[in-house]
């Protein structure tokens, strides 16, 4: 029954052999992260924004959909790694919300535009940045939670000079 001790109990064992589960595939197939002149934005389950400092080629990778960010759940909070498009395929199937970054061809997870990336730091700067609640697995199936309105349209990131094709998951120098 919904409410009850022993509901809640059930509810919190799968999540706790879920955060397993993710733990293992993410140690297994994480890519060290290579510390370079490129920042790269991507959006927390919270709804914060978060950087890493990456070499030019990582950047290029993620944007290439070779890589992907993805949450590491720790006993005490949660970590984000690289790991490789296959493994955040893997990830995706098991727990979208996991995925925070990934440009996949058909479903691309995590873009944000320059516009939105701008009005999100101005937000976080000012303490006006709304905190996102998490959702249940299964009102998220197939949207991020919290997101929803932060993605741009799914479709390749295009080249713009500027060297900031997509916002979040672009490199901003």
């Amino acid at each position: 029954m919904p409410g009850s001790k022993a509901y809640q109990r059930a509810e919190s064992k799968k999540q706790v052999e879920l955060d397993r589960a993710l733990r293992e595939l993410v140690l297994g197939a994480q890519v060290p992260q290579e510390p370079g002149e490129t920042a790269f934005y991507f959006m927390t389950r919270k709804g914060k924004l978060r950087r890493m400092e990456l070499s030019p080629a990582q950047a290029k990778q993620l944007e290439d959909g070779e890589l992907g960010v993805v949450e590491r759940p720790e006993p005490a909070q949660i970590e984000h790694s690289l790991v490789p498009a296959a493994a955040a395929e893997q990830m995706y199937a098991l727990s979208a919300k996991a995925v925070r970054f990934f440009n996949r061809k058909e479903n691309p997870v995590g873009f944000m535009n320059d516009e939105e990336l701008k009005a999100q730091q101005a937000a976080e700067a000012s303490g006006t940045a709304p905190e996102v609640a998490d959702e249940p697995e299964a009102a998220a199936e197939g949207a991020e939670e919290g997101e929803a309105s932060a993605e741009a349209p799914a479709s390749e990131p295009s080249s713009e000079p500027s060297g900031e094709p997509n916002g979040e998951g672009s490199p901003q120098s």
